[in-house]
């Protein structure tokens, strides 16, 4: 009877195992249903992942760090260390047929070099013949993005991290700053962390919205994430995707 018992119970945690690593490597997450189409895959900086992810996902994140003196784009999330992967590889190894939506987030995009980088943007998605209106360009440098615009990109304001963390005083003088650069640039959607969601919601309610939903794999967000994917202000949801190889 014990013996049973102890095979039931080592049975119940292995399936339990089992449909955890399932759910972990699954592109779909209970939050997304009916809202698939909203949902791009996080941090692709790999060209495995890559793969992986234009069989379940319209579009894709991923990290570039601009390297000035080579002009080439690294694809990278410091402070890893690079992986030697040439953002011109990287869209090569996407078929022309199957274009997707491109978030790019350019890690240190700045006054110095942010000419040279639009000019090499455009060299590359040109011989591609990628729509530039399926590219969202997002920075910190909410002036430097007007630059994009006027070519066609879609751009996004990198809000300031952690408004949910702030004080009264230190949270007012970050939204009066918020809302003196969308004034200036109307166009110009503002991107920031689902951790932040209710305060924008509430501040920039009819302001285009990309967010993510960066979450651990045992996590109590799912009424969240689906509150804010039914946000029509909210053009699209990053959430983590899991692959075996090439999950950097």
């Amino acid at each position: 009877m014990q013996k049973n018992i102890i095979f039931r119970n080592k049975f119940k945690i292995l399936l339990l195992t089992i449909l955890f690593i399932a759910y972990y490597y699954s592109p779909y997450k209970v939050e997304g249903i009916n809202f698939y189409h909203k949902i791009w895959a996080h941090r692709v900086n790999s060209i495995e992942k890559l793969n992986s992810s234009l069989n379940y996902f319209d579009g894709i994140e991923l990290d570039l760090v601009y390297n000035f003196e080579k002009n080439i784009f690294d694809v990278n999330h410091p402070p890893d260390e690079s992986k030697g992967l040439n953002f011109v590889d990287y869209i090569n190894a996407i078929e022309n047929n199957s274009l997707p939506f491109i978030w790019l987030d350019i890690k240190n995009i700045n006054k110095k070099n942010v000419d040279q980088i639009l000019k090499k943007l455009l060299l590359i998605f040109k011989s591609k013949e990628y729509p530039l209106n399926k590219i969202l360009i997002e920075s910190k440098n909410a002036n430097l993005l007007l630059q994009f615009e006027k070519v066609g990109f879609k751009t996004s304001f990198y809000l300031p991290s952690n408004l949910n963390k702030k004080n009264s005083l230190d949270l007012s003088k970050s939204l009066l700053d918020i809302k003196n650069v969308i004034n200036k640039y109307p166009n110009v959607a503002i991107s920031t962390s689902f951790k932040d969601y209710h305060i924008v919601k509430k501040e920039f309610p009819n302001h285009k919205k990309y967010i993510w939903a960066i979450v651990k794999p045992l996590h109590f967000n799912h009424f969240l994430i689906r509150e804010i994917l039914k946000d029509t202000s909210v053009e699209i949801v990053l959430l983590n995707y899991h692959v075996i190889r090439g999950n950097i």
